[in-house]
């Protein structure tokens, strides 16, 4: 009876742990980070991407930045676009969250 009841209460612990996890945000985001970037690899090949952004040189990097987006855009590359946008959105969010969240601790252990 003792070993049943332990077992039953564990389960809800794990339960309302893996609730708990799932339920948060930076999660989220990193799932769909993390997607974003899988599938921005599997459309983009790196090595040229790298090779071609050498190329340029440092003044112009800006403006060769913005023509290649207008140009993916303008040649019906949206969801390359779109994904690349998606990226960058939640890698800041990503790492706003996790800027604050280290503050909060590092706070918290100094008081």
């Amino acid at each position: 009876m003792n070993q049943s009841l332990k077992s039953h209460i564990m389960r809800r612990v794990y339960y309302s742990y893996l609730l708990s996890f799932g339920s948060s945000l930076i999660f989220w985001q990193g799932i769909f980070l993390g997607a974003a970037t899988l599938l921005l690899a599997r459309w983009l090949h790196v090595a040229s991407i790298v090779d071609n952004f050498l190329a340029v040189p440092v003044r112009e990097v800006p403006n060769f930045i913005v023509g290649s987006f207008l140009g993916a855009i303008s040649h019906g590359e949206v969801v390359t676009a779109f994904v690349a946008t998606l990226a960058l959105v939640i890698a800041f969010l990503a790492s706003r969250r996790l800027g604050r969240a280290l503050a909060t601790r590092s706070l918290v252990a100094h008081s």
